[in-house]
């Protein structure tokens, strides 16, 4: 198949778009994740015509298929594997490594994608913490090519061939559409919802082996390909339902790029200059090598370090992908520089190093002195360890529809009432409630109304499990109307999946929540709780590093520590200003000059926090006893 430069621009902007996005320019470049969305049309491009031509001439070969895709995606993948593992060992604490464990192997079996379709969950480590997140495309990607070689040969003699691609394509186009929101995740990660991104590529394939257009046509369909794909780059954004009937518009603007082949034209000659070319070379092992990068930084240096320190890592991307391109990518693609014994070889010694991660992270941390380091290194799930869930009562009267609240009696009333209003933030806050009220104030019941990823706003998103956000938030306001609650406790994780990136746009969020709440029920009195301490990946890990640094377990900690919550604190007590409404920070309860607070009673029993802010019981119970006075009457 004749090379085209300008398949190697499309490649460019498809990977750089993704890394950009990844490295915080999602206001800059907020449709940058359909970079994806373009390699998966370009894969199909060049899979169907590679397919058809060689059935055409009689030369098909399954097997002469797979080892051509082996030896073009194993060789770097591996590799960037290998390195991942050797990080991983290193940097991860012993949640973080079960999790890197588990979709490492699961993409060695390619199925990645189905294994993060299953985990995607709140309780999971973050989507930016997760090294091989990325590999998911490849997951898509690899069962793809399992099922539309055996298609394509099935069709070869049929005249109904472009009939059948099509229809493919449709039903997979529809079933995304209809499944996006009730089942985002499975929409997303998954090949029936994704398969028809790929299907217009070898439709675009079928086009270029049967028809010529003519050099003008040609020119045009280039220029408005490529005007679809910066209008979902630089107009679209990642609350759009996704993928759905907005991903068109990147992967037609693909599609046309595609099949135009124009020779000539503006588009053209930006797709083939030479950076452009450069960068679509190198795009594989680009796109293999950034999430490990950014993901490990983080874990290492936090999230804010990450944001000062991007551009440095975007530069080392295309370092080490250039690298990897060049004497591992290309020598393992020639059958000549790399014979297939030695490829297998290779591809077992690589397999075997990769089965050493079944030896779990505690195996290697608990061997350490600091009896505490070796406490916390054998605790491997401390959702699991602190009995999380149960906690915040999740899918009893947490994250659970209205009639289940009212099934599971979360709803029930006393004389007084109290709501509790958001995400799970404020459902932490639960036990420690339920504690000073049995305690103290026997006269209060505390209705629950809390749901994974549900800030306490009415706006666009979608919480967990794909329900949108401001529905949600309906259902939980004409609740409060009925109820009529003498408080309402409003708390959740600020600058979170769901809410702004700024004070100021998140206390215009919160004023207009008050003024509703107001509304319709305007003898409540309503309680906003301030940030509690958020820590750089987890409490975890920062008190593992620094016990590991000071062999000591401290009390009060600064290591770690987020300064955006303090900011934002300080921002919401002096900009609250409504009838009815009281503000109180949590951070004033659990942080002093030296610090936050790591624990009750400077024991692992008493962390205050289960992983990057979402407080244990005791964290709950701590907070609840300050600022109890406050709340109850």
């Amino acid at each position: 198949m004749q090379y085209r430069k300008d398949i190697d621009g499309l490649r460019a902007i498809a990977v750089g778009s993704v890394i950009l996005f990844h490295a915080g320019l999602s206001r800059q470049l907020p449709g940058g994740f359909f970079g994806v969305d373009i390699f998966f049309v370009i894969s199909g491009f060049l899979i169907g015509r590679i397919l058809f031509s060689e059935i055409a001439e009689g030369r098909y070969s399954l097997l002469r298929f797979y080892e051509r895709r082996a030896r073009r995606i194993l060789p770097a993948l591996f590799f960037v594997l290998l390195l991942s593992y050797g990080f991983a060992r290193l940097l991860l604490t012993p949640l973080a490594f079960a999790d890197f464990r588990n979709s490492l192997f699961a993409t060695l079996g390619f199925a990645s994608n189905i294994y993060f379709w299953l985990h995607s969950s709140y309780f999971e480590p973050a989507s930016e913490l997760k090294p091989l997140l990325h590999t998911w495309s490849l997951g898509v990607e690899e069962q793809y090519y399992i099922l539309f070689p055996l298609l394509a040969f099935a069709l070869r003699n049929s005249r109904w061939r472009w009939a059948a691609i099509a229809l493919c394509a449709s039903a997979s186009f529809i079933w995304a559409v209809a499944t996006v929101s009730a089942y985002p995740n499975a929409a997303f990660y998954l090949l029936p919802a994704r398969a028809w991104e790929l299907l217009i590529g070898a439709l675009g394939a079928l086009w270029v082996a049967q028809y010529t257009l003519a050099a003008k046509t040609r020119v045009a369909m280039s220029v408005l390909g490529l005007a679809l794909i910066l209008v979902a780059l630089l107009g679209l954004s990642a609350h759009l339902p996704h993928p759905g009937a907005y991903t068109l518009i990147p992967t037609l603007g693909t599609a046309l790029v595609l099949v135009a082949q124009s020779p000539g034209g503006v588009a053209t000659r930006l797709l083939q200059l030479p950076p452009m070319v450069w960068l679509g070379q190198i795009s594989y092992s680009a796109y293999l090598w950034h999430q490990p990068l950014f993901a490990f930084w983080i874990h290492r240096f936090g999230k804010p370090s990450f944001e000062h320190y991007a551009f440095a890592l975007i530069v080392a991307t295309l370092v080490l992908a250039y690298l990897s391109w060049r004497f591992i990518e290309n020598p393992a693609r020639s059958a000549k520089r790399t014979s297939h014994q030695r490829f297998a070889w290779y591809g077992a010694a690589a397999v075997i190093v990769l089965a050493t991660a079944l030896v779990p992270q505690t195996w290697f941390l608990s061997h350490r002195a600091n009896e505490a380091l070796q406490q916390l290194a054998r605790i491997e799930n401390l959702y699991d360890h602190f009995e999380f869930q149960k906690n915040i009562r999740h899918q009893v009267c947490h994250s659970v529809s209205m009639a289940d609240r009212e099934r599971n009696g979360c709803l029930k009333t006393r004389s007084k009432n109290m709501v509790l209003f958001g995400d799970s933030y404020a459902a932490t806050l639960y036990e420690g409630l339920r504690h000073e009220r049995d305690s103290k104030y026997t006269d209060y019941g505390i209705i629950q109304l809390t749901d994974g990823n549900a800030p306490p706003f009415f706006q666009e998103g979608q919480i967990d499990g794909g329900a949108p956000l401001r529905n949600i938030n309906e259902a939980k306001l004409q609740a409060i109307a009925a109820l009529q609650p003498q408080k309402i406790v409003i708390n959740w994780m600020m600058n979170g999946k769901n809410s702004s990136d700024e004070p100021h746009k998140e206390l215009a969020a919160l004023q207009a929540t008050i003024a509703r709440l107001q509304a319709v029920s305007p003898h409540s009195h309503i309680v906003v709780i301030g940030p509690v301490p958020h820590w750089s990946v987890s409490l975890q890990k920062s008190l593992m590093d620094f016990i590991n640094d000071q062999n000591a377990f401290p009390r009060y900690m600064q290591q770690g520590l987020s300064a955006n919550e303090a900011q934002w604190d300080a921002y919401f007590s002096s900009h609250l200003q409504k009838p009815k409404t009281t503000y109180l920070s949590a951070l004033d309860v659990f942080c002093t000059p030296a610090g936050c607070l790591t624990s009750v009673d400077g024991t692992i029993a008493g962390m205050t926090a289960v992983d990057w802010g979402h407080l244990t019981k005791a964290g709950s119970l701590y907070l609840a006893e300050k600022i109890a006075p406050h709340i109850f009457d």
